[in-house]
């Protein structure tokens, strides 16, 4: 914040470049600059704190952006009236509202005098208050969060919304059908709590509930279906890898290849899930991604060596020692990008992901005559039947381990 402060005449200033494709709109001027009335630095960083962010939001609404308009709109619902001029008979909120209206496009002042005389609800209004009282992963709120946010930027304000633009929006959007409901079903998570405020009226349908989710062609031919990699193209990802001299990768890649674990289940294993079942050795995975994942996977007799040399030099516990933790308390974030990077590098497109190193492991154990069943409990898929689903205590250890020992490369 140090940069957006001036000290002149033992007074500190706010201060802030304006892009030079803005500029026109301030009459030419090339940064803004006001007193903060305060010759304390401490306090000058706190008062330009705010005033550099209004400013950017206005910056970004003057780009175009519908979230901006609602943020600037919104921002002026809790105020009080403040004092009237004697002289023209406007109020201090009269005044900001129309010098910010006078410095929007046309095509968004409607939208925003609409919010500012409260005559209609900005669409993110209340999305932080819903955020804070879900009771779900900061990932997932992550998400929720920019989810409602792209509806926001069609929707303005909650009295836009109609189910055609609901259905244009939906079938303009050129993600999967899949990631389509997980979206849309955030937004309807969101609506439900403005009906259990009565920011919506209890009564009135939820517009988010119930809608068709239909594969389009473009989604459905995208090249997005995950497809898996055969031996030939794991022995090139160990080789790039190698080439790279990427030892952590290297691992990752071998311990994928013969155990179709995912990403994060691999990393977050510790020297001490090497554990003995029915004089097998397996891997216990106990914190996996569904039920059905925490599971015990045999060791392949190829990796077997591997694992007890990381089991020993693990500096931290893990197995795949020295990897970090990102903000969701994840180990294989950056990991998995550098997988990215790596397979992109040497000719994998977007069908091609880390996940399927598990659509790889099925499928050799597909073509091995291995029972569905018992693949299912080595790579950690539930099973659909009663009789295996409900009632099965799972496969034998050495029955896994027989079955696995068939994955070759």
């Amino acid at each position: 914040m140090s940069n957006h402060i001036l000290l002149q005449r033992k007074c500190w200033y706010a201060r802030l470049g304006i892009p030079a494709e803005l500029r026109p709109h301030y009459n030419g001027k090339r940064e803004l600059k006001l007193t903060l009335k305060t010759s304390d630095k401490k306090v000058a960083e706190l008062k330009a704190m705010k005033l550099v962010s209004d400013w950017k939001l206005q910056f970004e609404a003057l780009r175009g952006s519908p979230t901006a308009t609602q943020e600037l709109a919104a921002a002026l619902l809790p105020q009080p009236e403040g004092r009237v001029n004697l002289d023209t008979g406007m109020s201090d909120k009269d005044y900001a509202l129309e010098a910010q209206a006078d410095s929007l496009p046309d095509s968004q002042k409607r939208t925003y005098y609409a919010i500012a005389t409260r005559r209609e609800i900005p669409t993110l209004l209340y999305l932080e208050k819903f955020l804070n009282q879900w009771a779900v992963e900061q990932k997932t709120k992550d998400m929720a969060k920019t989810a409602v946010k792209r509806v926001a930027d069609t929707f303005t304000t909650l009295e836009m919304i109609s189910a055609p633009l609901i259905y244009q929006m939906i079938d303009e959007d050129r993600n999967s059908k899949a990631t389509k409901e997980k979206n849309y079903g955030f937004v309807r998570q969101y609506f439900k709590y403005l009906k259990r405020m009565q920011i919506i009226a209890p009564d009135k349908p939820n517009p988010f509930e119930g809608l068709d989710f239909r594969e389009s062609k473009k989604t459905s031919n995208a090249g997005n279906k995950r497809i898996a990699f055969k031996a030939r193209e794991v022995k090139r990802l160990m080789k790039a890898a190698s080439d790279k001299g990427d030892e952590q990768l290297i691992n990752i890649i071998q311990l994928a290849a013969f155990t179709g674990a995912r990403i994060e289940e691999l990393c977050s294993l510790k020297a001490t899930d090497v554990i003995t079942v029915d004089k097998v050795k397996c891997l216990n995975i106990s914190d996996a991604k569904t039920e059905a994942g925490n599971r015990e996977v045999p060791i392949h007799p190829s990796i077997s060596g591997l694992i007890k040399q990381l089991s020993k030099d693990t500096q931290d516990g893990y197995l795949l020692s020295g990897l970090t933790f990102n903000k969701y308390h994840d180990r294989s974030n950056a990991i998995g990008k550098r997988f990215g990077n790596l397979k992109k590098k040497i000719g994998f497109g977007r069908s091609h992901v880390f996940h399927c190193f598990r659509n790889t492991v099925a499928t050799q154990l597909e073509n091995a005559g291995i029972p569905e069943g018992v693949a299912a409990d080595i790579v950690g898929h539930e099973k659909k039947t009663i009789t295996y689903g409900l009632y099965s205590g799972g496969t034998s250890a050495k029955i896994k381990y027989e079955a696995i020992k068939k994955i070759g490369y």
